[in-house]
């Protein structure tokens, strides 16, 4: 099972059956959703975390993961029950696609306010299966 969403599905389909794909972003990302599947990155004084699609990610043979500190900011209010992290392509304000998504580990769990919600480097990875022997 992969990490990848629907869009990223739906892209590697297309450039299968199509031989076209969507441009790849410069920037990924991070956002944070709770037990109901409702996105909590906005209760964060960074809203989702932006990441350089470049340089900020490592790939060690299936899995990808943050090669450095990411940051949502301080909780502006308590959030309850935060279950998984996700990658996106565009800000919060702008929507865009959900690339990845995962559980976090410790899952669920609970941000009070004032705290800053902070990912060291490798505490976010996400898994792209493939077939090698």
């Amino acid at each position: 099972m992969s990490d990848f969403s629907v869009y990223t599905a739906e892209q590697i389909a297309d450039w299968m059956s199509q031989g076209v794909v969507a441009s790849p972003p410069s920037n990924l990302y991070v956002a944070v959703f709770d037990d109901t599947n409702t996105e909590r990155s906005g209760d964060f004084l960074n809203n989702r975390a932006q990441t350089d699609a470049g340089t900020d990610w490592t790939i060690t043979n299936t899995a990808f993961e943050n090669a450095g500190l990411i940051s949502l900011g301080e909780a502006a209010s308590d959030v309850s029950n935060l279950q998984d992290v996700a990658l996106f392509d565009d800000t919060l304000a702008n929507g865009g696609n959900e690339i990845a998504r995962y559980p976090m580990t410790d899952a669920t769990f609970n941000v009070s306010e004032g705290t800053e919600l902070r990912f060291g480097a490798g505490n976010i990875t996400f898994d792209v299966l493939d077939r090698t022997e």
